[in-house]
């Protein structure tokens, strides 16, 4: 008997191992989604007779569409299960996808964005708790692969972009790759899915509760809003960056097409590598005092890259923006909200998600209100990005003051 347990344990896992696989093939297809807009700005402008004003407004529907299916995707995350709410977002990327395709004009290509933030939604609610479902003694590690798997596909995109400039043929490629996906999700085995496994899909990272000696608890009006509030600032800082970062190289620097998006390529390696470093770090310092430091960097990056201008500098920014405010930071905010709230961590997460999807909406859409062709106007969307930093680091002060409370 003991022969077989170590032979079934194996196997076990190596049967999840196609659904890990469909997962991240997903994620990185999603990866390239979220950005290709903005790498193929122009030619997207000349398809939908628009400026960079609607390019903005294009991306700020994909907020509205995750607002809109966020709440209602987790539902059926439970009922329907993991399989069913995947393939609903599946098939969303690929109605979006296709209809950045065929859309002949701004309002059509907006329809489409909202089938993006549909995606982030229903993908999110359900491939989480698939790979917890699937690899119990390893959520940790397989669902950090997720933001690795996107990571990784947003630093390659920019140069299949300078490959391939026809954003026609990109899209046609990355929908057959989803189809594709969507037949192996189809055929493969997903594991039992529990009845409670959605609302205690983040208890693979949460740490142990915090002890409080002297009686002091977390307050949710207080610690609870403000943590959620540093979820919303925290994703506009890493967002904004990633959507405008190519119109700052040309606008403002004067780079060529190709170096300017090249800055996404560099902020997407040090997200890469950010997500396997701060999943490291974190068993060893307190999540709220990486969290400081993280927001610390990301501000004093943002605000060289504003003050004093340069093609060095708007490097150095990408990786450290990458790095520090795209690689792990958010995870850092919800553990912590968990941490201080163990008994209501569905209900928290699920405000903690409904805010980074608020930023996904209200960023693009107060962006496209400044944004035009001028140096002027771009360099405006990166000072409020950089103030919106600013925010997230008095934010976290005063939860670092309110933290010594509830420690040792």
């Amino acid at each position: 008997m003991e022969i077989k347990e170590k032979q079934t344990q194996p196997v076990k896992h190596t049967k999840y191992l196609p659904l890990a696989a469909g997962i991240y093939l997903n994620y990185a297809i999603l990866g390239m989604a979220t950005i290709i807009v903005s790498q193929y700005g122009t030619q997207f402008q000349s398809l939908w007779h628009t400026d960079v004003k609607g390019i903005s407004t294009v991306i700020a529907m994909i907020g509205i569409g995750r607002l809109l299916t966020i709440l209602v995707a987790g539902y059926l995350s439970d009922r329907l299960g993991r399989k069913g709410t995947m393939l609903i977002g599946m098939a969303a990327q690929i109605f979006f996808l296709s209809g950045l395709f065929i859309s002949p004009n701004l309002i059509s290509a907006c329809i489409a964005a909202l089938f993006m933030g549909a995606t982030n939604s229903f993908g999110d609610t359900a491939s989480y708790p698939a790979l917890t479902d699937a690899f119990k003694d390893q959520a940790a590690s397989m669902n950090s692969l997720v933001k690795a798997a996107m990571s990784l596909a947003q630093f390659i995109l920019p140069f299949i972009v300078a490959a391939q400039p026809n954003s026609r043929i990109t899209l046609i490629i990355m929908i057959v790759v989803m189809i594709l996906d969507i037949v192996l999700i189809i055929f493969t085995k997903f594991a039992p899915q529990p009845t409670i496994m959605y609302r205690e899909k983040t208890g693979t990272t949460t740490v142990s509760k915090i002890d409080h000696p002297s009686g002091a608890h977390p307050s949710m009006l207080i610690d609870g809003t403000l943590l959620i509030a540093v979820g919303f600032t925290l994703s506009f800082t890493f967002y904004i960056f990633s959507q405008y970062a190519p119109n700052f190289g040309i606008s403002v620097l004067r780079l060529s097409d190709h170096g300017a998006k090249s800055l996404i390529s560099w902020y997407a390696m040090a997200s890469l590598v950010s997500v396997f470093i701060t999943s490291s770090l974190v068993t060893r310092i307190k999540p709220i005092k990486l969290i400081f430091f993280y927001t610390l960097v990301s501000f004093l990056s943002l605000l060289q890259m504003v003050l004093v201008p340069s093609a060095i500098g708007a490097r150095l920014a990408a990786v450290a923006i990458g790095f520090f405010a795209a690689g792990g930071i958010w995870q850092l905010g919800l553990t912590l909200l968990s941490q201080y709230f163990p008994a209501e961590k569905g209900k928290v997460t699920g405000y903690y998600s409904f805010a980074t999807a608020l930023t996904f909406f209200v960023g693009p859409l107060v962006s496209s209100f400044i944004i035009d062709e001028t140096a002027t106007s771009v360099l405006r969307v990166f000072k409020i990005d950089t103030a919106v930093t600013l925010l997230s680091l008095v934010i976290v002060i005063v939860l670092m003051l309110r933290n010594r409370k509830f420690s040792n």
